[in-house]
C-alpha cells in the first residue's frame, strides 16, 4: 500500500475541475438511451424525484424525458451550470440545487415520490457522512418511496488490484481514470490532455470509500428502509460481491 500522499481534493474541487470533459467520459448520448429505457421500468408511475449527485444530469434527464418532475442536487457548482446547459440542450424542466447529500435542508423532507444516487456517489462519503447521506435520503422520501442507489463493486476492485478504471480517447482528448490503493481507501485520479500537447496535462485526485454490500445493507436498515434488493445493472441482473463491476441497490421506506 501507499503512503497516502497530501493531494487529495474535496469531491466540490474534483467534479469542478473535470466537468468541461466530464460529458465526453462518460459517453453521454449512449448512456442516456440506457437510462430513458431503465427508468421506465424501475419507476413506472410518473413523480417527483430527487436525483442526488447529478453530475451533469444525465440520470435528471433521462427521468424528465419519462415524465419525472426532477430536482438535481450537486455539491459542485459547474457540474450544476453542466445539468443546466444539458437540460436546455434536451429540452425538458429541471431544478437545480447545489446541496451535498448529507446537507440537504429539512425544507426537502417528504417531498419526493422516489430518489436516485447513480454515478458512484456516495463512494465519496466516510461512513459517518454516509449513515448522514442515508438518513437524509429516507427523510426526503414519501412514504412507499424508493431509492436507487450505485457504488461500484470495491471488493473486486481491489482484490484484483484493477488500478485502471477506464481509458478514453475522445475529439483530441486522452481521459484515464486510475487508482491509488491505500489501506482503509483510494485515490480516484483522472489524468486529461490533449494528443497534440501530452505535456501540459491535468491531473485531479479525490478520495473513494469502498464500502461493501453488508455495510450499505446496514445502514439502510438502521435508517428504517426495507425490502433490499442488490443487481449487478440496469437490468436487474444478479450482484456478486467477487465478479460484479457495479452494484445497484434498491430500497423502500416503509
Amino acid at each position: 500500500m501507499k503512503k497516502q500522499k497530501n493531494t487529495i481534493s474535496s469531491a466540490k474541487y474534483f467534479y469542478d475541475e473535470v466537468s468541461d470533459f466530464y460529458e465526453k467520459m462518460v459517453d453521454f448520448g449512449k448512456n442516456l438511451d440506457l437510462r430513458i429505457n431503465a427508468y421506465k421500468n424501475l419507476f413506472p408511475v410518473k413523480g417527483n424525484i430527487a436525483d442526488l449527485g447529478c453530475g451533469i444530469g444525465l440520470d435528471s434527464i433521462a427521468l424528465a424525458l419519462n415524465g419525472h418532475v426532477v430536482t438535481s442536487f450537486d455539491v459542485s457548482p459547474k457540474m450544476i451550470e453542466e445539468t443546466k446547459r444539458n437540460a436546455e440542450k434536451y429540452k425538458v424542466n429541471l431544478t437545480t440545487e447545489l446541496y451535498s447529500l448529507e446537507s440537504i435542508p429539512k425544507s426537502f423532507k417528504e417531498k419526493f415520490n422516489n430518489v436516485v444516487s447513480v454515478g458512484n456517489t456516495i463512494a465519496h462519503f466516510d461512513i459517518p457522512t454516509l449513515k448522514k447521506a442515508i438518513k437524509k435520503m429516507y427523510s426526503v422520501l414519501l412514504p412507499d418511496g424508493k431509492i436507487l442507489l450505485h457504488i461500484l463493486n470495491y471488493r473486486s476492485i481491489i482484490k484484483e488490484n484493477k488500478r485502471i478504471n477506464n481509458i478514453a480517447s475522445r475529439d483530441g482528448k486522452i481521459i484515464i481514470r486510475f487508482y491509488d490503493f491505500y489501506k482503509t481507501n483510494l485515490a480516484f485520479n483522472i489524468l486529461s490532455f490533449n494528443t497534440d500537447s501530452s505535456r501540459n496535462f491535468n491531473l485531479v485526485s479525490t478520495i473513494h470509500y469502498p464500502h461493501t454490500k453488508s455495510e450499505i445493507s446496514y445502514y439502510l436498515k438502521e435508517a428504517g428502509f426495507s425490502k433490499l434488493i442488490f443487481v449487478k445493472n440496469f437490468a436487474g441482473e444478479k450482484f456478486s460481491s467477487t465478479d460484479s463491476k457495479d452494484m445497484f441497490i434498491e430500497a423502500v421506506k416503509l
